[in-house]
Protein backbone atom coordinates (compact mmCIF):
# COMPACT_ATOMS: atom_id res chain seq x y z
CA UNK A 1 0.00 0.00 0.00
CA UNK A 2 1.30 3.45 -0.84
CA UNK A 3 1.49 6.12 1.86
CA UNK A 4 3.21 9.43 2.40
CA UNK A 5 4.28 11.58 5.34
CA UNK A 6 1.65 14.31 5.29
CA UNK A 7 2.93 16.47 8.13
CA UNK A 8 4.89 16.60 11.34
CA UNK A 9 3.02 18.11 14.28
CA UNK A 10 5.75 19.65 16.42
CA UNK A 11 5.10 20.73 20.01
CA UNK A 12 6.72 24.05 20.91
CA UNK A 13 6.83 25.92 24.20
CA UNK A 14 7.13 29.26 22.40
CA UNK A 15 5.55 29.05 18.96
CA UNK A 16 6.71 32.50 17.82
CA UNK A 17 10.36 31.77 18.70
CA UNK A 18 10.21 28.41 16.94
CA UNK A 19 8.61 30.04 13.90
CA UNK A 20 11.40 32.62 13.74
CA UNK A 21 14.03 29.86 14.00
CA UNK A 22 12.53 27.81 11.18
CA UNK A 23 12.16 30.93 9.03
CA UNK A 24 15.47 32.66 9.73
CA UNK A 25 17.86 29.77 10.45
CA UNK A 26 16.42 26.94 8.32
CA UNK A 27 15.09 29.22 5.59
CA UNK A 28 11.50 27.97 5.49
CA UNK A 29 8.66 30.14 4.23
CA UNK A 30 5.36 30.27 6.09
CA UNK A 31 2.43 28.60 4.37
CA UNK A 32 -1.31 29.21 4.31
CA UNK A 33 -3.51 26.98 6.46
CA UNK A 34 -6.83 26.06 4.86
CA UNK A 35 -9.68 25.34 7.27
CA UNK A 36 -12.83 23.29 6.62
CA UNK A 37 -16.20 25.00 6.66
CA UNK A 38 -16.85 23.81 10.21
CA UNK A 39 -13.58 23.50 12.10
CA UNK A 40 -13.31 21.88 15.50
CA UNK A 41 -12.05 23.54 18.68
CA UNK A 42 -8.50 24.06 17.44
CA UNK A 43 -7.30 26.85 19.74
CA UNK A 44 -5.52 28.43 16.77
CA UNK A 45 -4.06 31.89 17.17
CA UNK A 46 -0.65 33.45 16.48
CA UNK A 47 0.73 32.12 19.77
CA UNK A 48 -0.52 28.55 19.29
CA UNK A 49 0.10 27.62 15.63
CA UNK A 50 2.71 28.25 12.95
CA UNK A 51 2.56 26.49 9.62
CA UNK A 52 5.20 25.79 7.00
CA UNK A 53 4.23 24.04 3.77
CA UNK A 54 1.45 23.91 1.21
CA UNK A 55 -1.95 22.15 1.11
CA UNK A 56 -1.73 21.79 4.92
CA UNK A 57 1.22 19.42 4.44
CA UNK A 58 4.58 20.15 6.02
CA UNK A 59 5.27 21.31 9.58
CA UNK A 60 2.55 22.16 12.09
CA UNK A 61 4.21 23.92 15.02
CA UNK A 62 1.74 23.94 17.92
CA UNK A 63 1.34 24.95 21.52
CA UNK A 64 0.33 21.96 23.62
CA UNK A 65 -3.28 22.26 24.85
CA UNK A 66 -4.17 19.93 27.70
CA UNK A 67 -7.92 20.22 27.09
CA UNK A 68 -7.68 19.58 23.32
CA UNK A 69 -8.98 16.00 23.46
CA UNK A 70 -11.96 16.75 25.70
CA UNK A 71 -12.76 19.93 23.78
CA UNK A 72 -13.17 17.87 20.61
CA UNK A 73 -14.55 14.62 22.04
CA UNK A 74 -11.36 12.63 21.31
CA UNK A 75 -9.64 9.89 23.28
CA UNK A 76 -6.25 11.09 22.05
CA UNK A 77 -4.59 14.49 22.40
CA UNK A 78 -2.56 15.13 19.23
CA UNK A 79 -1.00 18.34 20.60
CA UNK A 80 0.73 16.86 23.67
CA UNK A 81 4.04 15.36 22.59
CA UNK A 82 3.28 16.01 18.93
CA UNK A 83 2.85 13.36 16.25
CA UNK A 84 3.51 12.55 12.63
CA UNK A 85 0.73 12.08 10.09
CA UNK A 86 0.56 9.42 7.39
CA UNK A 87 -1.69 9.87 4.36
CA UNK A 88 -3.19 6.68 2.96
CA UNK A 89 -5.41 6.01 -0.06
CA UNK A 90 -8.03 4.03 1.91
CA UNK A 91 -8.62 5.23 5.45
CA UNK A 92 -11.71 3.04 5.80
CA UNK A 93 -9.54 -0.06 5.35
CA UNK A 94 -7.19 1.12 8.11
CA UNK A 95 -10.13 1.72 10.42
CA UNK A 96 -11.50 -1.75 9.67
CA UNK A 97 -8.19 -3.36 10.61
CA UNK A 98 -7.98 -1.32 13.82
CA UNK A 99 -11.57 -2.30 14.67
CA UNK A 100 -10.85 -5.97 14.06
CA UNK A 101 -7.79 -5.80 16.31
CA UNK A 102 -9.70 -3.96 19.05
CA UNK A 103 -7.46 -0.89 18.79
CA UNK A 104 -9.22 2.28 19.88
CA UNK A 105 -8.85 5.43 17.80
CA UNK A 106 -10.29 8.93 17.66
CA UNK A 107 -12.17 9.54 14.42
CA UNK A 108 -11.91 13.30 13.99
CA UNK A 109 -13.52 13.42 10.56
CA UNK A 110 -12.79 16.59 8.57
CA UNK A 111 -12.24 19.00 11.45
CA UNK A 112 -8.89 20.83 11.11
CA UNK A 113 -7.80 20.80 7.46
CA UNK A 114 -10.10 21.34 4.50
CA UNK A 115 -10.84 18.08 2.70
CA UNK A 116 -8.73 15.85 4.98
CA UNK A 117 -10.32 13.10 7.10
CA UNK A 118 -8.16 12.42 10.18
CA UNK A 119 -7.96 9.72 12.82
CA UNK A 120 -5.60 9.46 15.80
CA UNK A 121 -4.33 6.24 17.32
CA UNK A 122 -1.64 5.08 19.75
CA UNK A 123 1.07 2.87 18.34
CA UNK A 124 2.42 0.03 20.47
CA UNK A 125 4.74 2.44 22.32
CA UNK A 126 1.91 4.91 22.97
CA UNK A 127 3.06 7.49 20.48
CA UNK A 128 0.13 9.34 18.95
CA UNK A 129 0.00 8.61 15.22
CA UNK A 130 -2.32 10.38 12.79
CA UNK A 131 -3.61 8.55 9.73
CA UNK A 132 -5.51 10.60 7.19
CA UNK A 133 -6.95 10.62 3.70
CA UNK A 134 -7.65 13.50 1.35
CA UNK A 135 -11.36 13.21 0.59
CA UNK A 136 -11.83 16.56 -1.18
CA UNK A 137 -8.80 18.17 -2.88
CA UNK A 138 -8.44 21.91 -2.47
CA UNK A 139 -10.04 24.00 -5.23
CA UNK A 140 -7.73 25.27 -7.94
CA UNK A 141 -8.30 28.88 -6.89
CA UNK A 142 -7.09 28.05 -3.37
CA UNK A 143 -4.05 26.23 -4.69
CA UNK A 144 -3.16 29.11 -6.99
CA UNK A 145 -3.28 31.50 -4.03
CA UNK A 146 -0.74 29.44 -2.10
CA UNK A 147 2.93 30.25 -2.51
CA UNK A 148 4.68 27.27 -4.10
CA UNK A 149 7.96 28.50 -2.58
CA UNK A 150 6.52 27.52 0.82
CA UNK A 151 6.65 23.82 -0.09
CA UNK A 152 8.97 21.81 2.13
CA UNK A 153 10.32 18.29 1.79
CA UNK A 154 9.90 15.94 4.74
CA UNK A 155 12.08 12.86 4.33
CA UNK A 156 11.72 10.97 7.59
CA UNK A 157 9.88 10.65 10.87
CA UNK A 158 11.80 8.76 13.56
CA UNK A 159 10.44 7.50 16.88
CA UNK A 160 11.92 5.27 19.59
CA UNK A 161 10.04 1.99 20.02
CA UNK A 162 9.78 0.05 23.28
CA UNK A 163 9.13 -3.19 21.38
CA UNK A 164 10.34 -3.28 17.78
CA UNK A 165 8.39 -6.42 16.88
CA UNK A 166 5.13 -4.98 18.21
CA UNK A 167 5.79 -1.66 16.43
CA UNK A 168 6.52 -3.43 13.14
CA UNK A 169 3.25 -5.36 13.50
CA UNK A 170 1.35 -2.12 14.13
CA UNK A 171 2.70 -0.22 11.12
CA UNK A 172 2.79 -3.22 8.78
CA UNK A 173 -0.39 -5.12 9.58
CA UNK A 174 -2.70 -2.44 10.96
CA UNK A 175 -1.65 0.72 9.17
CA UNK A 176 -0.73 -1.22 6.03
CA UNK A 177 2.85 -0.27 5.23
CA UNK A 178 4.98 -2.60 3.12
CA UNK A 179 7.34 -4.93 4.98
CA UNK A 180 10.18 -2.91 6.54
CA UNK A 181 13.89 -3.51 6.60
CA UNK A 182 14.88 -4.65 10.10
CA UNK A 183 18.32 -4.57 11.71
CA UNK A 184 19.88 -4.48 15.15
CA UNK A 185 19.02 -0.79 15.55
CA UNK A 186 15.33 -1.07 14.64
CA UNK A 187 13.20 -0.99 11.50
CA UNK A 188 12.64 1.33 8.54
CA UNK A 189 9.44 1.59 6.50
CA UNK A 190 9.79 3.27 3.11
CA UNK A 191 7.40 4.70 0.57
CA UNK A 192 9.02 6.61 -2.29
CA UNK A 193 11.41 9.11 -0.71
CA UNK A 194 9.61 9.03 2.66
CA UNK A 195 10.67 6.87 5.60
CA UNK A 196 9.38 6.00 9.06
CA UNK A 197 12.21 4.90 11.34
CA UNK A 198 11.58 2.86 14.49
CA UNK A 199 14.58 2.72 16.79
CA UNK A 200 15.29 0.49 19.74
CA UNK A 201 15.29 2.44 22.98
CA UNK A 202 18.75 2.65 24.53
CA UNK A 203 20.16 4.56 27.48
CA UNK A 204 22.93 6.15 25.42
CA UNK A 205 25.48 5.12 28.06
CA UNK A 206 26.26 1.45 27.39
CA UNK A 207 28.27 2.29 24.29
CA UNK A 208 29.86 5.43 25.68
CA UNK A 209 27.04 7.70 24.56
CA UNK A 210 25.36 6.84 21.29
CA UNK A 211 25.79 9.49 18.59
CA UNK A 212 22.46 8.42 17.13
CA UNK A 213 19.86 10.84 18.57
CA UNK A 214 16.91 8.57 17.72
CA UNK A 215 18.04 6.17 20.42
CA UNK A 216 16.61 8.65 22.91
CA UNK A 217 14.06 10.97 21.32
CA UNK A 218 11.86 11.44 18.25
CA UNK A 219 13.03 13.58 15.38
CA UNK A 220 12.10 14.48 11.83
CA UNK A 221 14.22 15.12 8.76
CA UNK A 222 13.86 17.90 6.20
CA UNK A 223 15.67 17.89 2.85
CA UNK A 224 17.18 21.19 1.74
CA UNK A 225 19.12 22.44 -1.26
CA UNK A 226 21.98 24.15 0.63
CA UNK A 227 22.91 22.40 3.87
CA UNK A 228 26.21 24.29 4.19
CA UNK A 229 24.40 27.65 4.24
CA UNK A 230 22.08 26.48 7.02
CA UNK A 231 25.00 25.19 9.07
CA UNK A 232 26.77 28.53 8.62
CA UNK A 233 23.71 30.38 9.93
CA UNK A 234 23.44 28.04 12.92
CA UNK A 235 27.13 28.47 13.72
CA UNK A 236 26.96 32.23 13.22
CA UNK A 237 24.10 32.43 15.72
CA UNK A 238 25.93 30.10 18.17
CA UNK A 239 23.09 27.56 17.99
CA UNK A 240 24.31 24.11 19.10
CA UNK A 241 24.28 21.51 16.34
CA UNK A 242 25.87 18.19 15.48
CA UNK A 243 28.05 19.44 12.66
CA UNK A 244 27.99 17.46 9.43
CA UNK A 245 27.32 13.79 10.14
CA UNK A 246 25.87 10.88 8.21
CA UNK A 247 22.10 10.73 8.35
CA UNK A 248 21.30 7.27 9.82
CA UNK A 249 18.80 6.07 7.18
CA UNK A 250 20.37 7.04 3.85
CA UNK A 251 23.90 8.03 4.88
CA UNK A 252 23.72 11.56 3.47
CA UNK A 253 25.33 14.64 5.01
CA UNK A 254 23.04 16.06 7.66
CA UNK A 255 22.96 18.39 10.65
CA UNK A 256 20.99 17.71 13.83
CA UNK A 257 19.80 20.61 15.98
CA UNK A 258 17.01 21.69 18.33
CA UNK A 259 14.82 24.66 17.60
CA UNK A 260 13.90 26.79 20.65
CA UNK A 261 11.59 24.80 22.91
CA UNK A 262 11.16 22.19 20.21
CA UNK A 263 12.14 18.61 19.59
CA UNK A 264 15.16 17.44 17.67
CA UNK A 265 15.26 17.92 13.91
CA UNK A 266 17.67 16.88 11.17
CA UNK A 267 18.43 18.82 8.01
CA UNK A 268 19.76 16.71 5.15
CA UNK A 269 21.24 17.65 1.80
CA UNK A 270 18.55 16.65 -0.67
Amino acid sequence: MSWMLHHINVPALKVQETKAFLRDMIGLREGQWTYPDRPGELHHDEDSIAYFGTENRGLHVVRQVTSFASDNGFMHNPTVGGHFAISVPDLAAVRSRLDAAGVLYSDAGVYAMAGVHQIYVYDSSFNVIEVNQTVAPLPEATLEAQDSAAEIHIRQAAIPAQDIDASVTFFHELIGGDAPSVNADGAIFRSGDHAIRLTRVTSGYANGGSADPAAREPYFTLAVSDLEAIKARLDGAAIPNSGLINEPVDGKDSVFTHAPGMRLMAIVQG
